[in-house]
């Protein structure tokens, strides 16, 4: 008969503050990930709603590309196949950073699309009357508005892209999973460590949902 498995959670408690550690690298990295995402995002969506063939194609190209690779064959390919195709060395954090907003970007490139599409035309038809450029009239009328609606599904985003960062521990980056494999490794521990990863991230995801619902009460209408 096996022995039953004994269950001690002393190797977590030992080992919370590397833990810890690992998930402060989880989540800036997600987070610069994430901003950047929203930086590029925004700029390919201004670029789809041109309707210019020549600089539309292009972010169509990116947004299906961006989204149908997956993102640990992304990550291998930019970490290692870049560095011997064209002798780019990136560092491993500066690759995951790299994949994260690429990826991110071309998810949150429809967020933001749409969310410009749902702002009512006729605001955008009487601003442009009153003699506004398009810049002022986005940057006051139209980018305002689609942000109440774009709030949540960002957030969704930022929370894949936390998750998605655990791929950096293929790469030698030590994050929170990347210790928790090591507990387990050095200690025949699965049940401990990898059930630490799953309270950790939880309570981080809690946290960012209520950031994000913060902002969204924040810019919701009085």
């Amino acid at each position: 008969m096996n022995q039953a498995y004994q269950f001690n959670w002393s190797l977590i408690s030992e080992n919370w503050k590397v833990l810890l550690l690992g998930a402060w690298t989880d989540l800036w990295v997600s987070t610069i990930g994430f901003l950047l995402a929203c930086s590029m995002g925004l700029a390919v969506a201004l670029l789809l709603l041109t309707r210019i063939r020549l600089a539309t194609a292009p972010a169509f190209a990116f947004v299906q590309i961006a989204r149908g690779v997956p993102p640990y064959v992304f990550l291998l390919w930019v970490h290692f196949g870049l560095a011997a195709l064209i002798d780019v060395a990136f560092s491993p954090l500066q690759s995951i950073i790299l994949v994260l907003a690429i990826t991110g970007g071309g998810y949150t490139a429809e967020i933001f699309r749409s969310g410009i599409l749902a702002v009512e035309q006729g605001q955008v038809e009487a601003a442009r009357c009153l003699g506004m450029r398009w810049v002022i009239v986005y940057a006051d009328v139209i980018l305002p508005q689609a942000l109440r609606i774009i709030i949540p599904p960002l957030g969704n985003i930022w929370i894949g892209l936390l998750k998605t960062a655990t791929l950096m521990g293929v790469i030698a980056v030590p994050d929170l999973l990347y210790y928790a494999q090591s507990i387990n490794m050095n200690y025949f521990a699965p049940f401990e460590a990898f059930s630490a990863v799953v309270i950790i991230f939880v309570s981080i995801v809690i946290c960012i949902s209520l950031f994000i619902a913060g902002i969204e009460k924040a810019i919701s209408y009085p």
